[in-house]
């Protein structure tokens, strides 16, 4: 069953069930959640046939490639991508071995480590990045230009409101 129909069906329930509550809301969450699962998802098949092994990697790569020539801090690099300092030294160390970045001692912090993305981390962002801006154009190619500018425009006024809930302790 595909996922939309799952979601037309759980409303159907729903409305079934208890009649007196609009699910106009739920609905059009869940096929938020439903494709934001199914956005990863793809986009994770294509950053590792993109010669990464998961996306995470491609997201590390991205955020060092768009700061050069500034180099990042690792807790530079965990703020922009919302992970735990802790969490981003298993990936550096993936990527390090497979001689995709470097670390660097901070010219004017000996304590302090600066990321540096290698000549093969540089080509392989790039061929990374080509891949998924092709994969997003699939994802929208059923959309004309105006009907991708009002989703866009839409979901940055769902993403502003989940980021304002997500700050509180509830909704």
């Amino acid at each position: 069953m595909s996922r939309s129909k799952f979601v037309d069906e759980a409303v159907s329930d729903w409305s079934r069930i208890r009649p007196e509550i609009n699910l106009t809301a739920m609905e059009a969450i869940q096929r938020l959640v439903w494709s934001g699962r199914l956005a990863e998802d793809i986009l994770e098949r294509t950053a590792i046939a993109s010669g990464l092994r998961r996306r995470g990697d491609y997201e590390v790569l991205a955020v060092l490639r768009r700061a050069q020539p500034a180099l990042l801090t690792p807790v530079e690099v965990a703020q922009q991508l919302q992970t735990s300092p802790s969490g981003m030294t298993g990936k550096l160390d993936r990527l390090e071995e497979q001689g995709l970045i470097k670390r660097t001692q901070d010219p004017d912090d000996r304590r302090a480590i600066r990321l540096d993305i290698t000549d093969t981390g540089q080509t392989v962002i790039s061929d990374a990045f080509d891949s998924s801006i092709t994969v997003y154009q699939a994802m929208l190619a059923d959309f004309t230009p105006n009907e991708a500018r009002s989703l866009d425009a839409l979901l940055n006024k769902v993403l502003t409101r989940l980021d304002e809930l997500s700050e509180r302790s509830q909704p």
